[in-house]
């Protein structure tokens, strides 16, 4: 259960991060807050498969 809340926790990073970019004027912030809520979807997705391939 803690495996399926923390990739709850990484797609909810990553959702917020988005957001922030697209409010972002700054265009390397912005660039730099997608590269961050990439990373965060790669991580809930790695969290799921363990969660999955553990029953």
């Amino acid at each position: 259960m803690d495996q399926i809340r923390d990739s709850i926790y990484y797609e909810q990073l990553a959702r917020v991060a988005r957001l922030k970019a697209n409010a972002s004027d700054d265009p390397f912030l912005a660039r730099r807050l997608r590269e961050a809520a990439v990373r965060h979807e790669q991580k809930a997705r790695k969290l799921k498969r363990a969660e999955q391939a553990t029953g």
